[in-house]
């Protein structure tokens, strides 16, 4: 039975899944597939997010990352906002055909840490927490937004390559102009990746959070390894000149390592501030701190 806090979070889910569908069938038959149907699905389900982002902020104080789930539903709420900009900016058409499945994907991958025992133990209040999640999650957002113009990119580059010259390729837009954007993305999330570690380095030394060997938590040395691959697809840009597959191909990879150090670590023994216990020791925890 789905806990009755969470209703809006299956809302959520479907309105996006709605809004995927029919995003992708816009470009198989746009007479039966509205795109206004696409749009306003994804706006709806991004309002309801939003409100329940505000409820569970309300419930733990501060921003809701008191456990893995909440964690997830944030980083997801904050791609929504990212993308829901990019659009507004730019304009990109059928972008919404790429990065609306991949958020529903990761919507429904959310739901499995639902009722989870991975628990936030360490105050919530804290500057240096906040400083580091807020960066890393935006950052994380605009890497997930280069992702899906990776994949644009791919997708219209393969028409080219085999001449098919249908609806898919007529709707999506040309490859200079997908690159372009591919990059702006990636330059934006880089310097809030950034920003993010070295707030977070702070945060693990000044609360002693990790232990002396902090730097060898499974989640620090992933999000070192991410840091290491965005700066390399910025060198590669900037200095090498490299353009179109090498880079999307990299930015895929990229993401990979994103989802792996946000998710996998946990599984790889990483703790991070995260600890498995009881929901009432975890709220006797907070609430002393």
């Amino acid at each position: 039975m789905i806990p009755i806090p969470h209703i809006p979070f299956i809302i959520t889910i479907i309105l996006y899944f709605v809004s995927s569908v029919w995003s992708i069938g816009h470009i198989v038959n746009a007479g039966v597939f509205n795109k206004k149907v696409a749009k306003w699905t994804m706006m709806m389900g991004f309002f309801v997010h939003s409100g329940f982002i505000v409820f569970l902020g309300l419930e733990s104080g501060s921003i809701p990352i008191t456990n893995v789930y909440e964690s997830f539903v944030s980083l997801l709420w904050c791609i929504l906002f990212v993308y829901i900009n990019l659009d507004y900016l730019y304009k990109l058409p059928s972008l919404d055909t790429f990065v609306m499945p991949v958020v529903t994907a990761l919507s429904i991958w959310a739901l499995t840490f639902d009722g989870g025992n991975l628990l936030v133990t360490v105050s919530l209040q804290n500057f240096w927490l906040i400083a580091h999640i807020i960066p890393i999650f935006v950052g994380y957002a605009a890497f997930t937004i280069s992702f899906s113009l990776s994949i644009m990119y791919l997708t219209q580059q393969r028409q080219l390559k085999h001449k098919l010259f249908g609806a898919l390729f007529n709707k999506l837009p040309s490859l200079e102009g997908i690159d372009k954007l591919m990059w702006k993305t990636i330059s934006f999330g880089f310097p809030l990746l950034t920003l993010g570690l070295v707030f977070g380095a702070f945060w693990v030394k000044t609360q002693n959070i990790l232990g002396e060997m902090w730097y060898l938590d499974y989640k620090v040395v992933l999000g070192l390894a991410t840091w290491l691959i965005y700066a390399a697809l910025l060198h590669m840009r900037l200095v090498a000149s490299f353009h179109g597959t090498k880079i999307a191909c990299l930015t895929i990879a990229g993401f990979c390592m994103v989802l792996f150090t946000f998710i996998g670590t946990f599984f790889m023994g990483s703790k991070h501030a995260f600890q498995k216990v009881s929901e009432q020791t975890h709220t006797e925890v907070l609430d002393v701190q």
